[in-house]
This record gives C-alpha cells, sequence and structure tokens, in this order.
C-alpha cells in the first residue's frame, strides 16, 4: 500500500484505418488522433480540462461521434477493449467523470476536431488507477458511400480511441509476480527461449522494469536481455518470449527475472534452471574416440604379437647355437 501523486495519462493510440467490409482502394480512411501523452495530478473532488484532438487526412470531409467508454486489458498483449456500457463491478471504471463538449463532428478534408472533456473526480472515488476513453467513430456513409451504407452496424469498427489513465490519490495496493515461466528441460543448442508472464494485482498500471540474465554452474553470467518496458494494467497478464544465450553451451544454466516496479520500489524475481547438452556432437566425438581406441589397441596387440613371435624365433636361434656348441665340443 502507498500514497502517491494522482497522474492521469492520456495514452494515444494514432491508427490508420483501412476499410475491409466491401470498400475500395479509393475509400481508404486516414484517421490519427493527439496529443501522445497528457499527465494531470488529481485528488478526489478535482476536475479539470482536457483537449484530444481527431485529424482528417483525406481529401473528404468525415462526420461522425465522439463517445466515452471504459476499457480493461483482456488478452496477454495489452491490447485495450472498449465498453460502452459502463459497468457497476469495475473499480477501475471511470468514463462517468467525463462530459465531452462534442457529441458529434465533422471533420474537414486535411484538417482536425478538437474535443474538450472535462473531468470530475467524485469525492468517494476509490483511490488509485481508473481506465477509460475518447473516440471518434465515423459514421458508415462517410467511410465508402452507399456500399458501407448496406452494411451492418455490426461490421463497422473503425473506433480511433485515445485511452485515459487516471490515478486518484491514496493508498494504493502494489503486487505483481512472475508467473508460468517456463523452458524445455532439456536443450541440444542455445539460445534458449524463456516464456512467461507478469501478473499484476495492484490497484493502478504498472510498467515493470526488468531483465532476464543467465548465468552457469560457476555462477558466472552469461546473458542479460532487457525486459520491453511495458504497461500491466490492474488484474491484466502480460506475456513474454525472449531468447538467450549462445549456440554453444554445455551444462546447467539458470534462468532469473529480476526487476523492480511500482513507486515503492517492489521487486519481482523468479528462476528457473535448464539443461544444454549438444548430444550429437558428443555421441560423434565419442565415437571418434572409441575409434581411436580400437585401432590402437589392435596396433598395440599387433605390435605385442610380432615382438612375442621374434622372440621365439629368437630363443629358437639361440638354442641352436647351443647345440652346435655342445657338437662342437664332443669333437674336440
Amino acid at each position: 500500500m502507498r500514497k502517491f501523486t494522482t497522474k492521469f495519462i492520456v495514452f494515444v493510440f494514432t491508427f490508420t484505418f483501412f476499410a475491409s467490409v466491401g470498400v475500395n482502394a479509393q475509400n481508404t480512411v486516414d484517421l490519427t488522433v493527439s496529443p501522445p501523452t497528457q499527465e494531470v495530478n488529481l485528488n478526489p473532488g478535482d476536475e479539470k480540462q482536457i483537449q484530444v484532438k481527431f485529424y482528417n487526412r483525406t481529401d473528404e470531409n468525415i462526420s461522425g461521434s465522439i463517445k466515452k467508454a471504459d476499457f480493461l486489458v483482456l488478452d496477454k498483449e495489452g491490447s485495450p477493449t472498449l465498453f460502452d456500457t459502463s459497468s457497476t463491478n469495475n473499480r477501475h471504471a471511470a468514463s462517468s467523470w467525463i462530459t465531452l463538449s462534442e457529441e458529434k463532428v465533422v471533420i474537414g478534408a486535411k484538417n482536425q476536431a478538437i474535443v474538450n472533456a472535462f473531468i470530475k473526480v467524485p469525492k468517494d472515488a476509490y483511490a488509485c488507477g481508473h481506465y477509460t476513453s475518447i473516440y471518434f467513430q465515423p459514421t458508415p456513409v462517410t467511410l465508402g458511400g452507399k456500399e458501407l451504407e448496406r452494411q451492418s452496424a455490426a461490421s463497422i469498427a473503425f473506433k480511433l480511441a485515445s485511452l485515459i489513465y487516471i490515478n486518484v490519490n491514496g493508498e494504493c495496493k502494489e503486487k505483481a509476480y512472475v508467473s508460468n515461466m517456463k523452458v524445455p528441460a532439456f536443450q541440444e543448442y542455445g539460445p534458449i527461449s524463456v516464456n512467461f508472464d507478469i501478473l499484476n494485482r495492484s490497484d493502478y498500471h504498472i510498467s515493470p522494469k526488468a531483465v532476464l540474465s543467465m548465468s552457469n554452474f560457476l555462477k558466472k553470467d552469461i546473458d542479460l536481455k532487457p525486459l520491453p518496458e511495458n504497461n500491466i494494467f490492474p488484474d491484466a497478464i502480460r506475456s513474454y518470449e525472449i531468447e538467450i544465450g549462445n549456440k554453444w553451451m554445455f551444462g546447467p544454466y539458470t534462468l532469473q527475472v529480476q526487476g523492480g516496479y511500482g513507486k515503492t520500489g517492489q521487486t519481482l524475481f523468479r528462476t528457473i534452471t535448464v539443461w544444454v547438452i549438444p548430444w550429437r556432437i558428443i555421441v560423434v566425438a565419442l565415437l571418434f574416440i572409441i575409434i581411436i581406441w580400437l585401432v590402437v589397441k589392435s596396433l598395440f596387440k599387433a605390435t605385442i604379437q610380432k615382438e612375442t613371435h621374434l622372440e621365439q624365433e629368437l630363443e629358437k636361434e639361440m638354442n641352436e647355437i647351443k647345440k652346435l656348441k655342445e657338437q662342437l665340443k664332443k669333437r674336440e
């Protein structure tokens, strides 16, 4: 738990949209939104006005609606899902705090629309992270004439959204885990592909600063890879897949995720061990050694046999010489 200054962050997603439902190339829609970020410190009961700008880069006017919607991150890639209907069970919702200056706009060709958003934080608002958005949704007729007008509303999913992160002053829980860390138990060659998740159980979004390190059985560091600094939202999971190490390795290696997050310096830590054994090379080397040993053994055996034969011949010759000497003595 902690007391920290509220930050209001507008993370802007800049999209280029292409019609994919019966629209030909001349009906390409090119819209962007800005600014990239805004930060505002807010307390319960505070009010603040911000602006969001939508740019039309096409040669035609585009009309549409300006709406607000809370969002949640439901996948492991950090993609936001917008919910036009606010849920009473979502303690991180904030769309009801926002009043928009416009609900319908026409963005002129090569022009922009400026939307003012008025934020009023309730005095009894939950502390910490709240997540909402302001988005522009073009009307179907502006995206492709009568062709799109005949399409069902469900097939038109163009939403150009500026995501708004609001952190309200108060005591906040900071808790995150490294989970589902997986590597092959055994691998022939490097590098090693490491898969793991970071689960955020904090009351606000975090952006961990962490590294994945590899050390050998002598505790010597072999490689070090920094993790991407991604935002991880409350009760959301972010997946990571990182390759580490070199091609040529041998023995047991310890892989370790270590880092920090949050304003109070909370830590992340997880380890796992993997064996890397180039067994094909080892088998070939052993076979080579065995062959060399057999050749040497065969040569040695042949040499011993030859020496034994020579010794036998020499002994035979010596015996014959001895017999000749004895015969000579008898003649004398």
